[in-house]
C-alpha cells in the first residue's frame, strides 16, 4: 500500500553522543514499551537490539521464531534470534515486527548505543530458517530464541566465521525491513529526511553533557520530502539510485576544488545488475571511506593545496586500526586554519544522466573540537579491508545539506539534497 500524501510525518529527535559521531533515535518495544536507542543506518535493512537492553523475558506480545540473523559490516559484526513483538517509533506503532536480538557482537560494533535501525531495502534483511537443523538436535519447540547455539560474551571474526558454517544447514530467506512495513501498511509515505550538522560528537563546555548541545542533535523524518521547507532553502539536486539493496549510486569522481577530477571506477553494468555500484550512500558511516587510489590522489591534493597538510594528515593516513585511533586522539585543533583548506567536490551521475556536483566543505570533513574540546579530527579514510573498491558516502557529506533518501520516486528511488535553512 502506498501512503496517501497527508499520511503522518514520524519525526523522531536524533543524538550522535552514543555511536561515536552515528545518530540515533528513540524505539520502544514490546509489551512493556521499552526504550531503546538504536543507530539510523541507510546503509543496512535489519532491525537489531542487543538482548542485554531488552527484557524479552517480560514482553507478552513476544513470539519466538525458528529465524537467525548474521550481519557483518565494513567493522564489526553480530548474530542472533529473530523474533516477532510490537515496536513503537514516536506515534505510529508496528504488531508482529520482525526484530534481532543481538546475541553475540564483534568489535563493540554499535558503540553505547542498543542496537540498530536499517533504512535501506529488504534484499540486504536476510535471515536463516534453523527449523530443520533444531527439529534434527532434539531442540523443541525448534526456535532459536532462547538462543540455542553455544554463546561467548564477546563474539570474535572467528565465532562469526564458524556460524557462517552453521548456516549451509539453514534456508535464506529476507525479511521486510521496519520502514518497508511502514510504508505498505500506509503508516507513512515510502521516503525519509535526514536532518543533522556533524560526523563527530561536539564537545563544548559550556554544556553539562554533549546531549544538550545542539549540534549534536537532528532529526530523521519517516515519511518526510520536500514539503518539511523550514529544514531547507534553495533547490534540489537528485542523484538516481541504481539498484534496491543499498542506496547505490555512481559516482564519477572527486577533486579539491581549483584541481583536477580524480576519476574513479565506473559502474560497469555487470555490476548494477549484481545489485552494486561504485559508490553508497550511507547514514550510518561517521566517515567518508574511498577506494584505496583515490584517497592517496585526494591526499596528494591536499598536500599541494596546503602547506603543512602532510603533517596535520599523516595520523589519518593508514590502515582501519591507525584511523580509528587517530578518531579517538584527535589532533590540535590550533594547527587548522580552515581557510586554507578547499572544499572537496564529489561528482556523481545525477538523476537525468548528467554529472551533478556535491560539496564538502573543510568544517564537514574536519571536525573541531572532537574528541575532546580543543582537538580536531579528519574524517576521510582509505578503503575499508575486505572491501571492494567502492566509496562509502557518509555523515561528513550528508551533515552537509538536507537529505530525502524518496524511494517512492522512479522504480529504485531517488536521494535528493538541499542546502539546510538557518546555519
Amino acid at each position: 500500500m502506498k501512503a496517501s500524501p497527508d499520511s503522518t510525518v514520524i519525526k523522531l529527535p536524533l543524538l550522535n553522543t552514543l555511536a561515536q559521531g552515528g545518530y540515533t533515535a528513540a524505539m520502544r518495544l514490546g509489551s512493556q514499551q521499552q526504550e531503546v536507542r538504536l543507530v539510523i543506518d541507510s546503509g543496512s535493512s535489519t532491525l537489531a537490539v542487543h538482548h542485554s537492553k531488552y527484557q524479552a523475558e517480560h514482553d507478552q506480545h513476544l513470539q519466538p521464531t525458528s529465524l537467525a540473523q548474521e550481519i557483518l559490516y565494513g567493522v564489526g559484526g553480530w548474530m542472533g534470534p529473530v523474533i516477532h513483538t510490537e515496536i513503537a517509533l514516536g506515534s505510529a506503532k508496528l504488531s508482529q515486527t520482525a526484530v534481532a536480538l543481538v546475541q553475540e557482537e564483534a568489535s563493540q560494533t554499535f558503540a553505547e548505543a542498543d542496537g540498530i535501525l536499517g533504512l535501506a531495502y529488504a534484499p540486504l534483511n536476510r535471515s536463516y530458517d534453523f527449523s530443520g537443523y533444531l527439529t534434527s538436535q532434539g531442540t523443541a519447540p525448534p526456535n532459536t530464541y532462547p538462543w540455542p547455539f553455544p554463546s561467548q560474551s564477546h563474539a570474535t571474526d572467528k565465532d562469526l566465521a564458524a556460524f557462517k558454517k552453521l548456516q549451509q544447514h539453514a534456508t535464506e530467506t529476507d525479511l521486510p525491513s521496519t520502514f518497508d512495513a511502514l510504508a505498505q501498511q500506509g503508516v507513512c509515505a515510502n521516503r525519509f529526511s535526514l536532518v543533522c550538522q556533524r560526523s563527530s560528537i561536539h564537545i563544548d563546555p559550556n554544556y553539562a553533557h554533549p546531549s544538550h548541545d545542539p549540534l549534536n542533535q537532528g532529526w530523521l523524518l519517516l515519511g518526510g520530502g520536500a514539503e518539511q521547507t523550514q529544514h531547507y532553502q534553495g533547490e534540489f539536486h537528485t542523484l538516481k539510485v541504481l539498484h534496491d539493496r543499498y542506496y547505490n549510486v555512481d559516482l564519477i569522481g572527486l577533486n579539491l576544488v581549483g584541481q583536477a577530477t580524480i576519476k574513479v571506477t565506473p559502474s560497469d553494468s555487470l555490476l548494477i545488475i549484481a545489485g552494486s555500484s561504485n559508490a553508497i550512500i550511507d547514514t550510518g558511516a561517521s566517515l567518508i571511506s574511498l577506494p584505496a587510489d583515490a584517497f592517496t590522489q585526494l591526499m596528494t591534493q591536499f598536500a599541494q593545496a596546503v602547506t603543512n597538510a602532510t603533517e596535520l594528515l599523516a595520523p589519518f593516513c593508514g590502515d582501519v586500526t591507525k584511523v580509528i585511533a587517530a578518531q579517538q586522539q584527535g589532533i590540535d585543533a590550533q594547527q587548522l586554519n580552515l581557510a586554507d583548506w578547499p572544499a572537496i567536490e564529489f561528482h556523481f551521475q545525477g538523476q537525468n544522466g548528467a554529472p551533478l556536483t556535491l560539496s564538502c566543505a573543510a568544517q564537514h570533513y574536519w571536525q573541531l573540537n572532537s574528541p575532546a574540546h580543543g582537538k580536531a579530527v579528519f574524517k576521510l579514510m582509505g578503503q575499508l579491508p575486505n572491501w571492494t573498491p567502492q566509496s562509502i558516502i557518509g555523515l561528513p557529506l550528508l551533515s552537509a545539506y538536507y537529505v530525502i533518501f524518496e524511494r517512492d520516486d522512479t522504480a529504485n528511488g531517488t536521494v535528493r539534497f538541499a542546502a539546510p535553512r538557518g546555519r
